[in-house]
């Protein structure tokens, strides 16, 4: 029986490398020049789980599709043709160049994607804005392209023209490609008309906000053509963020992703710096301003004297097209790698190079999301490849593999973002080709959730507050709440509002009182109190049953709380229960009762006994035997009153007999 169960678990093992070595062989049989794109066409049904996105031959395609002679010709015809390009703030009104080359850019764009898209204007300003809907349900976010058409009194080549070139030929390149999010392509106005700042994207930037459009990150274009090696930064391309931005995909994922691009298919022109005063006068700026994440997109050498001058033509001998359409081409790659991801499909990476003994090979990867790196590395042949991962802001080594048998598979745990160079170095004695198969899992919004797992939860992948109640998605998973719902409990109170006030997201009666929590914030009650007040009688109550005020312990302002009113049968809503006009309070501590207009019984009431001091507790004020309902004068007693009278009667018979004494005794004399 053992000898069965070790030959079953031997055959096995035996399958399970025969599928591991079959497969990067096939999927280098299909990964040549002349592959077909690995990822299923988007909308197709495909999943995530059933695909990857094969981001090698995406690039690939968008650079080879992106024409430097067009970037170069719309350059020379907005410069050329329509120079002095002005805008009046004044006014608000556009120069004829500057409406001859609205014109123009239109009719190009709408030549660029087959009439599907045509610029609209917006604003006071007149700002020329394109959209390229997403596949996503409305509202979606967007990425922006922004681009300068205005200029001075000047052909205005570098200054503006080139960057509205920019923004017609990605959206020429990326016509064929479906996104998940909405694409913006917006030329600006007004972007001269004040030396410090670009007033047309501030106006830009308003509509944004104004209708509430969320920005997944927006690419700034300035001045793109100066290129001189023997300058600082002659020969690159500059890319700033703002330095409030503490989120990496907010700050520093999209220029990684760049200057990784750009190193592969371009001439490794782009690099990260710093001093964003340079881009004070930009569409990035403004963005800034108002938390949005942008990339400001300029030459490196910035400011030049050219720029802004006579002869700020497009062909001065210090401009280079080539330098602009490598700019063109890495954001048009970054767009649709961003775009594409929405749809949750992990990337993928693949190479295939020959290694000569000692010679070695590299592949860098970005990661925005802390989960495995994958990399498939085969060959054939007698060979040993040493395979080693580097993390790269740090230059330390993360993983390393030596294998001579054909195959390595390299599964690391990324915890840090950002840039990882995977190097493969021939150790042998013979020249072999090396298969390298990089797959990776992305988060497009920083919110701590794979692109894939967004998908599969139906939260956004661009956004890190999928339903927009103010909490992130992760955080609402953490917590248990549902991140595609304002009101996760349907009580009527937002996530939001009732994580501020500490009662639950996913029970609708947070203090089980009978009231939903959000009708308890439209009274204004506490969702996690059955007694808002205190006063010992609940908020059901109070609102469905006595009709008191559940905030207010004295509705009724009469000195007594609600309970002890309603405990002991009194109105909680009048200061005076039995309408004596004495307050329920002065009843209390006199000892009356609140409910009876005349506690004693005598006749007369609480109130006219209080006004008149007469006792309302005792029925015979006077202790006299008689009721005060019945007594001549209820506040004296009887014997006050006959007392004095016989008093005086004696006095006057005394009197009486003494005045016949008196006279008696004269008559004798």
């Amino acid at each position: 029986m053992s000898r069965n169960r070790q030959y079953r678990k031997s055959l096995l093992v035996a399958v399970a490398l025969f599928v591991i070595l079959l497969l990067p062989t096939y999927a280098a049989t299909n990964l040549n020049a002349s592959s077909t794109f690995l990822m299923a066409p988007i909308g197709s049904g495909t999943t995530a789980a059933d695909s990857s996105l094969n981001a090698t031959e995406l690039w690939q395609d968008i650079y080879d599709g992106t024409s430097e002679f067009n970037v170069g010709n719309y350059t020379k015809k907005i410069s050329e043709d329509f120079f002095n390009r002005t805008w009046d703030i004044s006014n608000m009104n556009a120069s004829l160049n500057l409406l001859a080359a609205w014109a123009w850019a239109n009719e190009t764009l709408q030549n660029n994607t087959g009439g599907d898209l045509s610029f609209e204007s917006i604003t006071d300003y007149q700002i020329l804005l394109a959209i390229k809907s997403g596949s996503d349900p409305a509202p979606r976010p967007a990425l922006v392209i922004t681009g300068m058409i205005d200029s001075d009194l000047t052909p205005g080549a570098n200054e503006a023209g080139v960057s509205t070139a920019a923004v017609l030929e990605i959206a020429r390149v990326l016509d064929s490609y479906s996104f998940a999010c909405d694409v913006y392509y917006v030329l600006i106005n007004g972007a001269h008309n004040d030396p410090d700042y670009d007033l047309g994207s501030r106006e830009f930037v308003a509509w944004l906000d104004e209708n509430e459009v969320e920005t997944i990150n927006v690419f700034s274009f300035n001045r793109l053509l100066f290129h001189r090696g023997d300058y600082p930064y002659g020969t690159k391309i500059s890319l700033r963020v703002s330095d409030e931005m503490n989120i990496y995909q907010d700050s520093d994922w999209l220029p990684d992703l760049l200057i990784r691009i750009s190193n592969i298919y371009g001439k490794g022109a782009f690099q990260k710096v710093i001093d964003l005063g340079l881009a004070e006068h930009s569409s990035a700026f403004e963005m800034w301003q108002t938390g949005r994440p942008a990339i400001h997109i300029s030459q490196g050498y910035y400011p030049e004297s050219r720029s802004g001058t006579d002869d700020d033509v497009w062909n001065y001998p210090d401009f280079s097209i080539s330098k602009a359409t490598e700019a063109v081409a890495t954001v048009a790659c970054a767009i649709a790698y961003v775009g594409t991801l929405g749809e949750g499909a992990p990337a993928a990476f693949y190479s295939t190079t020959t290694l000569h003994p000692t010679n070695t090979t590299s592949q860098n990867i970005i990661v925005s999301y802390e989960s495995f790196v994958n990399a498939t590395v085969s060959w054939s042949g007698n060979a040993t490849i040493n395979a080693v991962m580097k993390y790269t802001s740090s230059a330390e080594t993360v993983y390393q593999r030596i294998e001579d048998d054909g195959l390595i598979i390299m599964k690391y745990l990324a915890h840090e973002f950002g840039d990882y160079m995977i190097t493969l170095t021939n150790m042998g004695p013979n020249s072999t080709i090396v298969q390298l198969n990089l797959t990776i899992l992305n988060d497009c919004d920083g919110d701590a959730l794979s692109d894939m797992a967004e998908l599969e939860i139906g939260t956004d992948v661009y956004m890190r507050d999928s339903d927009r109640d103010g909490l992130d998605d992760d955080f609402e998973l953490a917590i248990g709440s549902d991140p595609t719902l304002v009101d996760s409990d349907q009580d009527g109170a937002t996530d939001l509002d009732e994580y501020t006030w500490g009662s639950s997201l996913v029970n609708n009666d947070t203090d089980s009182d009978g009231i939903p929590d959000g009708v308890e914030a439209q009274l204004g009650t506490n969702p996690t109190l059955q007694d808002s007040d205190a006063d010992g009688i609940g908020d059901y109550d109070e609102v469905y049953v006595h009709f008191t005020n559940p905030m207010d312990a004295d509705s009724d302002s009469d000195g007594l709380e609600d309970g002890f009113e309603i405990g002991m049968g009194f109105n909680p809503l009048s200061p005076d229960s039995d309408g004596d006009t004495l307050s329920d309070l002065f009843e209390v501590l006199n000892q009356l009762n609140p409910l009876l207009r005349d506690t004693d019984g005598d006749g007369w009431s609480d109130a006219y006994e209080v006004e008149f001091c007469m006792s309302p507790t005792r029925a015979d004020t006077d202790w006299d035997g008689i009721p005060d309902g019945i007594d001549w004068d209820p506040q004296e007693h009887w014997i006050t009153m006959v007392a004095p009278i016989s008093l005086l009667t004696i006095v006057l018979l005394l009197a009486i007999f003494s005045m016949m004494k008196l006279n008696l005794y004269k008559s004798k004399e």
